[in-house]
């Protein structure tokens, strides 16, 4: 256990809530001053009846005594532990500990008694009881006990914390929108195992950035982040660029060159586009993956590494195997876990948290204050359909970010914006299908002969009417700087409805 985990769990162990049931008075109160030296919670019960009432059930008793006045209010604190006597009256130990386990099953228990019956203790090993301390208690001997019956408790506490600030950590990275959610479960997931990871989406969607996410959030953030992108390794120096080679293994081998795999020894190895792997790469990969061994080339002794694999894809590998193209051996070595990730087209809720992320991440990058990302900009960002997906709107903000001000508006976007992304089809793979819109088909143009100025008129009356009257969208379609725009429609005296001014 590392030293600063350590300290944590000790430093909570002052927050534990102590539930301390004795039927004499003075003796409770004498042990519950003693503990609260130690603990912030200390509630004290008179015998089992008043005990079950902190957790949240009346006991069979019609005596219904008040818990004493000097006590914690048991309503608003859970017990993280119980100290016990045995003999009480109304509800004796024993009966005490048989519901708590029915109630709280993981809550600890420990007995404080004067008595030794052989029947007693059985019954209370087979209760579960975390431990005995003998009456007259030995102050160190109860403090010994505690820590010892409370230790997995708070290292349970320690590890569900952990959780929950490493699924914060990637939500607040890829967004927090509901179409992310499950992606965010599975990345927390497998995050801090050594699970080779298959990332599927459409080019852009951001498999790299959440690959390098995932490394830096595992054990191995320390360690190398190797990226290959297998698409373009030449296949003539695939095995040398991943595995490596000895000086003189073949022709213009001049010097010892260390792989790419024996690069991430001990980190991630990210195999990008990997269904562009050749077939015979491939074959050397399945045993690599496998068993993490590799020979460089020239060389007659194996080498072996620690290493996670990330691979990417932008196809869905699966029909890439029924299709004779990948081999199905190495998909399901490759494929331990496979996460999924949306074109942004189909998450439109997630538009605006990333735009914010990455133009508070250009900020930095630039040394200046964030701007502020207005509604028109956020409007316009929400309307377009991002065939380019994450890629796109990321290139798009930095560049808004270097050129704009201290407002980023819809005019400070739309300059940046290629006509392109308005399109209305999108099969850029497998995953998706393509998004159709029905149009009304415009009409022919103005005869000819006829001025430039009718043309223009009726080219923008065309544009606004394929955007739907949008006029940010159709600026940004146009490839027109917005307050151009406006002024062109100003011109030729093209009025937009009340309810597209309002977009």
């Amino acid at each position: 256990m590392s030293h600063t985990k350590l300290q944590n769990i000790i430093s909570n162990f002052k927050k534990l809530t102590i539930l301390l049931v004795e039927d004499e008075n003075a003796l409770r109160y004498e042990i519950a001053s003693f503990l609260e030296l130690y603990y912030d919670t200390v509630i004290q019960a008179s015998n089992g009846d008043e005990a079950l009432r902190c957790f949240n059930i009346k006991g069979n008793s019609s005596n219904n005594r008040a818990i004493p006045p000097n006590s914690q209010n048991c309503s608003s604190h859970f017990p993280d532990l119980v100290i016990s006597d045995i003999r009480m009256p109304l509800m004796d130990g024993l009966e005490l500990a048989s519901q708590i386990r029915k109630l709280s099953p993981n809550t600890p228990i420990i007995f404080c008694t004067a008595y030794t019956e052989t029947e007693y203790l059985i019954k209370a090993i087979e209760l579960g009881v975390a431990a005995f301390v003998r009456k007259p208690i030995d102050t160190d001997e109860l403090l010994n006990a505690i820590s010892k019956a409370t230790l997995p408790l708070l290292q349970r506490r320690e590890i569900d914390g952990l959780s929950d600030e490493l699924t914060a950590s990637i939500a607040n990275q890829i967004g927090n929108a509901p179409a992310y959610k499950y992606i965010t479960e599975q990345a927390t997931r497998v995050a801090r195992t050594s699970f080779n990871i298959l990332l599927q989406g459409e080019t852009g969607t951001g498999k790299s950035r959440l690959a390098s996410i995932i490394h830096n959030l595992s054990p191995r953030r320390d360690a190398s982040f190797i990226t290959v992108q297998t698409g373009t390794l030449p296949f003539n120096l695939a095995e040398s660029e991943l595995f490596g080679h000895l000086k003189g293994a073949f022709t213009g081998a001049d010097r010892n060159k260390i792989g790419l795999v024996e690069a991430a020894d001990k980190g991630t190895i990210f195999l990008d586009d990997i269904e562009s792997c050749p077939k015979e790469l491939q074959a050397k990969l399945l045993r690599f993956v496998e068993e993490k061994k590799f020979t460089p080339i020239g060389s007659k002794s194996e080498r072996e590494v620690d290493i996670r694999i990330i691979s990417a894809t932008n196809q869905n590998l699966k029909d890439e195997v029924l299709a004779g193209r990948f081999r199905e051996d190495l998909y399901y070595r490759l494929a331990d876990v496979v996460i999924s990730l949306p074109p942004l087209r189909e998450t439109p809720d997630a538009i605006r948290t990333l735009a914010l992320q990455f133009l508070q991440e250009t900020s930095n990058e630039l040394g200046c204050q964030s701007p502020f990302l207005d509604k028109s900009a956020c409007d316009l960002l929400s309307s377009m359909e991002w065939n380019g997906n994450i890629r796109q709107l990321k290139s798009v903000i930095r560049r808004a970010v270097l050129n704009g001000g201290k407002v980023i508006s819809a005019a400070d976007i739309s300059i940046h914006i290629e006509p392109t992304s308005f399109k209305v089809n999108s099969a850029d793979s497998s995953f998706s299908t393509p998004i159709t819109t029905t149009f009304t088909i415009p009409p022919t143009p103005p005869p000819f002969p006829c001025s430039m100025d009718r043309l223009e008129k009726w080219t923008l009356e065309q544009a606004l009417n394929y955007c739907e009257g949008k006029r940010m969208k159709t600026a940004a379609m146009l490839g027109m700087n917005y307050y151009t725009f406006r002024r062109r429609l100003e011109k030729h005296e093209i009025e937009v409805g009340e309810e597209v001014i309002n977009e």
